[in-house]
């Protein structure tokens, strides 16, 4: 039975508890009453909508997955969302794990944008909502979110750079000195 509370928990991926905000269900349910004529764009593009936030989110719980930090949560609010995870071993991980999301997007927004390059829009006006929503909106997003600023991914994402010399740095000085790494 859905409960809804400050957060409304809607199911687990991959073992992680996912929660949307009640401003959300808000929010979406005014939408879909505005649009009573016609509710069913409105209901695509909400989907369509948090589902690319999910999709960006949960590039974000397999990269701190794989970089070993523990994941809690997903919790996607109006305009944003959040992965609850463990402080990553390093800033490299960190950096890793800001990527994630952005990546994940890119993934689907890339093809989606040469599908509609390529073979155009179809004759079906939600899916062409949804495909511009899960294509061009989607990239527009990931890359407004790779901005260095806080609390954008882009704050953290950038930190790749100096992170990845720092550790090409420690991995000469620990070979130079006999440690050996596993990564």
């Amino acid at each position: 039975m859905l409960r809804i509370d400050r957060f409304t928990h809607i199911g687990r991926f991959d073992r992680v508890d996912v929660y949307i905000h009640w401003s959300v269900l808000v929010i979406g349910g005014m939408m879909v009453i505005a649009a009573f004529r016609q509710p069913f764009p409105t209901l695509v593009g909400l989907v369509s909508w948090l589902g690319v936030m999910f999709l960006h989110e949960c590039g974000h719980m397999f990269a701190a997955k794989r970089r070993g930090s523990a994941v809690h949560a997903i919790e996607l609010y109006p305009i944003f969302a959040i992965t609850r995870f463990d402080t990553p071993w390093s800033r490299f991980d960190h950096a890793i794990i800001a990527w994630g999301g952005v990546l994940a997007q890119l993934t689907v927004a890339l093809p989606v944008i040469l599908f509609i390059r390529f073979a155009g829009y179809t004759p079906f006006d939600l899916a062409n909502e949804a495909l511009v929503l899960w294509g061009v909106f989607s990239l527009a997003i990931a890359i407004f979110n790779l901005l260095p600023f806080q609390p954008l991914d882009g704050a953290m994402a950038w930190q790749i750079v100096p992170a990845a010399i720092e550790r090409r740095r420690n991995r000469r000085t620990k070979v130079a000195s006999g440690w050996r790494s596993y990564r």
